[in-house]
């Protein structure tokens, strides 16, 4: 049960808000629009920034001020497709970026992140309209059988 306390305590802390309440005022970020120019190749990156659970959250808040990390990530061009707090886990976090801006992201997680959170890159794509399609498709095939 003693435990249990200080979890307990950490989730009350991130239920009021308090936790997700930035130290100073956050700098103008990515977009979180469309990118206009369907011309420019781009790619999904989806981040998962794991906990270090050796550390409390002013501790993680520390190392990610210490070495600027909410300056330089998201990169600028950048957009932010979702980004989800995962108890137990961490930040899940999809951008769409330029095809040449993954350099940019794996660098800010490897100047701003380490040390505050272990680190998963994954490429990614939006699969949602692939899988819409294929249902329909199945249902149509299944319609003709009958």
């Amino acid at each position: 049960m003693q435990r249990l306390v200080p979890v307990f305590a950490l989730f009350l802390y991130c239920l009021t808000g308090m936790a997700q309440k930035p130290v100073a005022p956050a700098p103008e970020g990515p977009s979180v629009n469309a990118n206009s120019d369907k011309g420019v190749d781009s790619v999904m990156v989806t981040i998962v920034l794991k906990h270090q659970q050796d550390k409390n959250l002013p501790e993680i808040r520390r190392v990610l001020e210490a070495q600027g990390f909410w300056d330089i990530f998201p990169p600028q061009d950048a957009r932010v497709v979702s980004w989800t707090l995962a108890m137990g886990l961490g930040h899940i976090i999809t951008l769409q970026v330029p095809a040449g801006a993954v350099r940019r992201i794996n660098l800010a997680l490897e100047n701003g992140a380490w040390g505050a959170f272990d680190t998963e890159i994954y490429l990614t794509y939006d699969y949602k309209s692939v899988w819409q399609d294929y249902i329909e498709k199945r249902e149509e095939a299944k319609e003709e059988r009958n």
